[in-house]
């Protein structure tokens, strides 16, 4: 099955709208140098919206499972920003890298478990082409007050 096919079987999992940078942000989605493709940090977006059980901080006001939901729904958008990028998803050779950040109290030390919610979907989708180098590290915010940011970077077909 197609990479494409098995992002497209998640359905109702997908936001409606594409991601796009907020009016005011002076920075691109993503940046291809040559069969590199690096995605800017991305939050878990429904739409131009935040849900509101994806901000907070893990540990205070959010659970350990609300924020692998909110990486999930992260990686979900990334692949969209990815797609718009490259059409198809059919056009990456392998997922190279993770970068997450967890918006959590400061003895929350559970960060991977979190970002695992990206993590454990880029592998579904892309089995051994979605395995990854990966950090994830703990913050005292982030903006517009959502509990994770990720960022991307792909190896992608010429």
């Amino acid at each position: 099955m197609s990479y494409e096919k098995k992002f497209l079987d998640l359905g109702h999992e997908i936001p409606p709208v594409v991601p796009s940078v907020p009016a005011g942000y002076n920075f691109v989605l993503h940046r291809q140098i040559g069969e590199m493709l690096y995605v800017s940090g991305y939050g878990p977006f429904w739409g131009a919206d935040v849900p509101v059980e994806y901000t907070g901080k893990i540990g205070q006001t959010l659970t350990p499972i609300q924020g692998y939901n909110a990486a999930r729904l992260t990686g979900i958008n990334l692949l969209l920003i990815v797609r718009q990028a490259i059409q198809s998803l059919d056009n990456v050779v392998q997922i190279v890298a993770v970068e997450g950040l967890v918006n959590c109290t400061d003895d929350f030390t559970d960060q991977p478990a979190v970002i695992n919610g990206c993590s454990d979907l880029l592998v579904s989708i892309f089995g051994d082409h979605g395995r990854h180098t990966r950090i994830a590290s703990g913050s005292n915010a982030l903006a517009l007050g959502i509990c994770v940011e990720i960022t991307l970077t792909v190896q992608v077909r010429l």
